[in-house]
């Protein structure tokens, strides 16, 4: 299976993780914190350490090597992933505005700061379906778990595709 296949894969099991008690933290999301460069022990919002865990797990199982052009994100934050991305060789390709381009298995940077994995291609209603950490049921980038969610195509910034 190809690199988007497996963070698919992957993100979808981890559907239905929570925090404990809004905290931001617990056993599991804890785990995703520590694939960044932050402490994984305190409390701080998710949803890009999610991202960074669900591609640290699928390099690992793909078996794709980090190199000395391309390394895995490790960042907190969601806009910095298009930083990330650019610094990268051809292994991951950043579009902004995105034009409607998504694929299943892009990491989606959202406009309100927040960050996700396209599960679908655009649809005709001008939605598509997500995966995302640290939101919830109304789809708030502050929220308490890992949600599927369906999105509009206005409310991302940016797609970030991994060639490889």
């Amino acid at each position: 299976m190809n690199l988007p296949g497996k963070i698919i894969e992957i993100a979808t099991a981890e559907i239905g993780v929570e925090e404990e008690n809004g905290s931001n933290c617990g056993p599991r999301v804890n785990s995703y914190k520590a694939a960044t460069w932050l402490p994984a022990d305190k409390p701080w919002p998710w949803c890009a350490a999610f991202v960074c865990w669900v591609i640290q797990q699928a390099l690992k199982v793909t078996g794709i090597p980090e190199t000395p052009t391309f390394q895995r994100p490790q960042t907190a934050g969601a806009w910095d992933f298009e930083t990330w991305s650019k610094k990268q060789d051809t292994t991951t390709w950043t579009k902004k505005p995105h034009g409607g381009d998504i694929l299943p298995g892009d990491i989606i940077i959202f406009t309100f700061s927040h960050i996700g994995i396209a599960q679908s291609a655009p649809l005709p209603d001008g939605t598509l379906w997500t995966i995302e950490g640290n939101t919830d049921a109304a789809g708030s980038r502050e929220g308490g778990g890992v949600f599927r969610k369906r999105r509009k195509l206005s409310q991302i910034r940016s797609r970030i595709r991994f060639r490889v």
